[in-house]
């Protein structure tokens, strides 16, 4: 199970380096902490290199983002341990809102006529009930995952997901710039690191000790981290890729967000150690 974790915490850290609101403001970032010259990256296109230099800023960067996220999900597992007679409860409503965040990256809530899809999801429910698919407590907890999600949308609490943090360009960062604007990122997020870390972050609130917090966000933050270091080092290539992997951004925003949904469904239901048995 705790490998399960661990391995899923890697892979949605990097799955939030190739979000769609994140993989193209990368190199803003990257400009404007190795002092990298778009204009110049351009012309070398043809002749890619690799930046030495770029490795101990972007370095400091991982690190910076690096260090909130640690904290958050030392914090997450902190106050989960002293709710431990409500872990059940934390559990469902932890579940929710991952199911909340999956759909959001899939951009779902986007769409005018989403709030039509509530009463035929309803129905859905009821189906499966009624077929013997599902039991009946599963048929209420699918229904409270479902008026989670419907309430944080017409509060439009999805609209706030997308705001978005932007950094200087036109000046080079020092290494103590680079780790602070690591710690801005990290603070503040990105619209699609939102989701997928607030998803992981429900994973260590359901951990027993704060030591497991803290590697499961240290798993998600080398997952994200290793790519911001590559993408340093093999700037003009990095920027080839970003233009050419755009077009598959909808493939990553789907698949990102089925997990995210699955994830929530098997939390919020108890049944997470399903895929850990099935690996095994």
């Amino acid at each position: 199970m705790e490998n399960l974790t661990i391995i899923t915490a890697f892979v949605a850290g990097l799955l939030s380096f190739l979000a769609p609101c994140v993989l193209p403001i990368v190199p803003a970032y990257l400009s404007y902490i190795t002092g990298a010259n778009m204009g110049v990256v351009q012309q070398e296109q043809n002749s890619p290199k690799i930046n030495l230099k770029a490795v101990i800023p972007v370095l400091f960067f991982v690190i910076g983002f690096s260090t909130i996220f640690i904290l958050l999900g030392a914090s997450a597992s902190f106050i989960g341990q002293f709710l431990t007679d409500y872990q059940e409860y934390i559990a469902k409503i932890g579940g929710a809102l991952v199911v909340f965040f999956g759909l959001h990256f899939t951009n779902v809530f986007l769409k005018p006529d989403f709030s039509k899809y509530a009463f035929g999801v309803g129905l859905l429910f009821v189906a499966l009930f009624t077929f013997g698919l599902i039991s009946q407590e599963t048929l209420f907890t699918l229904a409270g995952i479902w008026a989670v999600v419907m309430a944080l949308y017409y509060f439009n609490a999805h609209l706030l997901l997308y705001k978005q943090l932007k950094t200087q360009k036109d000046s080079k960062a020092t290494i103590l710039s680079s780790f602070v604007v690591g710690l801005t990122f990290g603070a503040g997020w990105s619209p699609c690191i939102g989701p997928v870390l607030g998803s992981i972050l429900m994973l260590a609130a359901q951990e027993d000790t704060i030591t497991k917090g803290i590697l499961l966000l240290t798993a998600y933050s080398i997952g994200l981290g290793i790519p911001f270091i590559v993408a340093g080092l093999l700037w003009t290539g990095f920027i080839k890729f970003v233009s050419k992997f755009s077009k598959f951004f909808g493939i990553v925003e789907l698949i990102g967000g089925v997990l995210l949904i699955v994830i929530g469904i098997l939390l919020a239901t108890g049944n997470l150690s399903i895929i850990s048995s099935t690996i095994e």
